[in-house]
């Protein structure tokens, strides 16, 4: 009797477990959403997944786009157009046209976005000055759903070190923070194809200015480890040698000397030579050499985009963050006004070569 029992309750449980699986074949799913400038109104589109039935049944992608005055309207609009169930969970991008940015900016959609307890904080955003209508409605290679084309473009993007992070939870973070400026990935849709071109710069959660890919480098290099970056040294016009798989480490120092306060960055860099054009790299004088012209040249390249945050009065690097964590009861907010725009950021890479690759 108590076997039967047994069996009994084991093919209740395994029963209660079944409604779960037909689920995810009922449900609408929203994967991306893109927020433009309509004429003064905010036009939502929505990118969603319905999974089919079989294992070998490729998920269909549908888009929803509608203009809105909240959230809230917007999302009861698209479920008032479905047939299904429209479920938050696996919501993966987030893309904003730059012109709403600049407008409107973006902080009060994000915290209506954040606050949804079914909606995962490190999902990425995306600033753009496409449509991102037209970029979430395009056909992209392999059959791929846009959410899966644009996650590939992202994640490949942040393991290869070109460009930092910059999912929901990082964008609020540096929001919130205390001498800091957000910033969020750049893309761009050009002749059918979308690509990420560099960084987007805010200040507060208005859009302010980008970065192309070869200044988000160096911008990456400024905030966050790396273990797959790259550089091309200019020895002069006729030589070059590139530098890849190049790990680093940002070690920022705040001291304080009277009413004075010094900010410098060293950045300890090590990477592979990988293809040089004519220069004979094979003697320890030479490579040495290199290894003194490349940090002069990532110095300078850094520094040069310091001054330009400062100059566009905006910090997304942090340093006033750093500042206000090492110096007791500054008020970061007038430091920020008054003395971030002219502090000298002292900027010091120390790079070592490991060996030599193809010569030509």
């Amino acid at each position: 009797m108590n076997r039967l029992r047994i069996i009994a309750l084991v093919i209740l449980l395994v029963a209660g477990c079944s409604p779960h699986s037909e689920y995810i074949e009922e449900g609408q799913y929203l994967q991306a959403l893109g927020y433009d400038d309509d004429e003064g109104e905010i036009q939502l589109t929505a990118a969603t997944t319905i999974f089919r039935p079989g294992e070998e049944m490729l998920p269909d992608t549908k888009t929803f786009s509608v203009s809105r005055g909240t959230l809230e309207d917007s999302l009861n609009q698209l479920q008032s157009e479905s047939s299904r169930s429209i479920e938050f969970s696996r919501m993966r991008v987030i893309l904003f046209n730059e012109d709403l940015a600049t407008q409107e900016g973006i902080f009060n959609l994000l915290d209506t976005i954040q606050r949804n307890p079914m909606i995962e904080q490190e999902m990425e955003i995306v600033s753009t000055p496409a449509s991102t209508q037209d970029i979430l409605e395009g056909d992209y290679p392999f059959q791929q759903a846009v959410y899966t084309y644009l996650m590939d473009l992202i994640e490949y993007n942040q393991e290869d070190d070109t460009h930092p992070p910059s999912s929901l939870h990082d964008f609020m973070y540096q929001y919130y923070a205390e001498g800091a400026d957000p910033y969020l990935t750049r893309m761009d849709k050009e002749e059918g194809l979308v690509r990420v071109t560099g960084v987007a710069l805010f200040q507060g959660d208005t859009y302010i200015d980008h970065l192309d890919i070869d200044n988000t480098r160096m911008f990456t290099y400024l905030v966050t480890d790396t273990e797959q970056g790259s550089f091309t040294i200019d020895v002069d016009k006729d030589q070059n040698v590139d530098i890849r798989h190049m790990s680093s480490h940002p070690d920022w120092s705040i001291d304080q000397e009277d009413e004075e306060i010094n900010v410098s960055v060293d950045i300890e860099m090590e990477g592979v030579m990988r293809e040089v054009w004519n220069a004979d790299v094979y003697d320890t004088e030479t490579i040495q050499q290199l290894e003194d012209i490349a940090a002069q040249q990532l110095e300078n390249q850094m520094g040069s985009l310091i001054q330009f945050f400062q100059e566009n009065e905006i910090d997304p690097i942090g340093i006033g963050e750093r500042v206000g964590q090492n110096v007791r009861g500054i008020d970061i907010q007038q430091w920020e006004e008054e003395e971030y725009p002219d502090v000298d950021v002292d900027v010091n890479v120390d790079l070592t070569i490991q060996n030599t690759g193809a010569v030509e």
